[in-house]
């Protein structure tokens, strides 16, 4: 018989370490609380454990690096069962959760237990402990929301204070233990230095090439070194510096000495998407550790930045139509265009990357893009003049019903040993065969069982493959309907179709769509 495998998850977020402290939902204490219940069911016993552990991450949201990893082997079913400690461990944001316990999980088969709310999908289903398990739920993200909002006044609080309180020093410092800055020695006088050129008239460009040059660890590279948490994609396996990591530094008013504070906050409560804040609603405490510069330099280099880069116009660009969506496909950086020009910034600050070092026009991605379109609104025309299907479809339509006659077939069949099994068993105890018999007949049942199981699981994986293709081509039908016709391109078409436009090595522009089922049934 095939091997189970199921999932123990653990999480602890940064809130549940502040204030007072349960012990109980430590990571240790979780693991041998789900540990001890494995041990005590018989059916999980004979299962392999994965464990996933997100260690300092909210439960408000499902973006956590192994939760990610957990759900990629579920829509893979490699997974048969989840085990937590509680719901909340699981996730807080009550409509995400039901989403998964209400409709992923039944339609994937997985089995999800919840040790300390009594929550097992395979004996609750939709009975009143699920109704239960739902309120528990509700609950738990509400009380998420009342603690985000309690922490945030008293990190607003602390910073008032002069406390450091987010999660990282910025580059050139280190938290000491009093929660305050103090100069890091190895890149404290890498900050110094950056601007010190920068006062002398270097540009950004040059400033990163020679750290660069001198194998300085950027920020990010460093962050990484020292084991601690980051999100940005990077080039290869190491990051370099460029020109927005020089920015940043020389745009920091901490470098002068002062504590800043609350100058993005969340849109929404355990949203990862922030907003920028007035200036004049910032928390600046000055003079609150030791300087890295002095504010002369300070407001030199920045003065400088402002009157040669036209910084004070960059308000009332308009966003370019490609904003946030091209990317060099050698180094994996986002490209920003300028002028209606891309051009990736990595060979000018960093060798042996293989980017393609010329400008791309915009106009040109707008036609390319804008004649895929046009082709994929002939083909979804073509398609509706039919009546709405084609032979795809209808080849689909009936692989459906062959893979769901199948099942049905299987699991009927599967039913109907079980029963044989437990008549044989009956038989044996009420002494019509013998226990060798019993044994042979019992062998012979859980071999045609194991292969009916494993016919089941390819029919399940295939019947999932295909609808959520159909899905993928229902979905681009419905946009392509919306925005026709395709007379010029626009921000709204290119939010809607468009994940990312990548220029690679040699000059050439791969689009990658967000409705990539749609785009081969369009033969795109």
């Amino acid at each position: 018989m095939a091997e189970k495998i199921g999932a123990l998850y653990l999480r602890l977020s940064d809130e549940d370490k502040d204030g007072n402290f349960d012990e109980s939902n430590s990571i240790s204490a979780q693991r041998e609380l789900l540990k001890s219940y494995v041990e005590g069911q018989e059916e999980l016993v004979g299962y392999r454990w994965m464990e996933f552990c997100d260690d300092g991450y909210s439960g408000t949201d499902f973006e956590r690096p192994q939760m990610q990893k957990l759900l990629v082997l579920v829509k893979q079913r490699t997974i048969s069962c989840i085990l937590v400690k509680d719901l909340s461990r699981f996730g807080r944001n009550y409509i995400e959760v039901g989403n998964y316990l209400e409709q992923v999980f039944p339609f994937l088969g997985i089995r999800f237990i919840a040790v300390n709310d009594g929550y097992d999908s395979k004996v609750c289903g939709t009975t009143g402990e699920f109704m239960d398990t739902a309120f528990k739920n509700l609950v738990y993200d509400l009380y998420s929301k009342d603690l985000s909002e309690k922490i945030v006044s008293v990190r607003r609080m602390k910073a008032r204070q002069g406390q450091f309180v987010t999660a990282f020093a910025p580059y050139g410092y280190k938290k000491s233990k009093d929660k305050k800055l103090e100069v890091d020695s190895e890149t404290g006088p890498v900050v110094r230095k950056i601007f010190e050129m920068a006062a002398g008239g270097v540009p950004k460009t040059y400033i990163a090439r020679m750290l660069n040059q001198e194998g300085i660890p950027s920020p990010l590279t460093l962050r990484k070194e020292r084991g601690e948490r980051f999100y940005k994609e990077q080039a290869g396996e190491r990051s370099v510096w460029g020109c927005s990591a020089i920015s940043r530094i020389l745009e920091d008013q901490r470098y002068v000495g002062d504590s800043v504070y609350g100058k993005v906050k969340p849109v929404s409560v355990g949203s990862r998407k922030d907003v920028a804040v007035p200036k004049d609603e910032w928390i600046i405490v000055p003079d609150n550790h030791e300087p890295l510069v002095s504010r002369e330099v300070f407001e030199k280099v920045n003065g400088m930045r402002k009157k040669y880069s036209g910084y004070a116009k960059r308000g009332t660009s308009e966003l370019s139509i490609f904003a946030g969506k091209v990317y060099c496909g050698s180094c994996n950086h986002r490209i920003t265009g300028k002028h209606g020009r891309y051009r990736c910034q990595m060979p000018r600050v960093a060798e042996g990357y293989g980017c393609y070092d010329k400008p791309i026009q915009e106009k040109d991605m707008e036609e390319a893009v804008l004649s895929m379109l046009k082709r994929m609104g002939e083909a979804y025309g073509e398609r509706e003049d039919k009546g709405g299907a084609d032979n795809t479809d209808q080849e689909r339509a009936e692989k459906i019903w062959q893979a769901e006659q199948e099942l049905s077939r299987c699991e009927t069949e599967i039913m109907r040993i079980k029963g044989m099994r437990h008549g044989k068993y009956k038989e044996y105890k009420n002494g019509g065969i013998s226990r060798e018999q019993f044994i042979e007949a019992k062998k012979g049942l859980d071999g045609k069982e194991e292969r009916l199981a494993a016919e089941k699981e390819r029919l399940e994986k295939e019947l999932w493959e295909v609808k959520i293709e159909e899905e993928g081509q229902e979905a681009g039908g419905r946009m392509i309907q919306k925005l026709l016709p395709f007379g010029s391109l626009t921000r709204e078409m290119v939010e809607t179709f468009i994940r990312r436009v990548v220029i690679l090595g040699d000059g050439c522009v791969r689009i990658e769509w967000n409705f990539e089922d749609f785009c081969r049934f369009c033969e795109i």
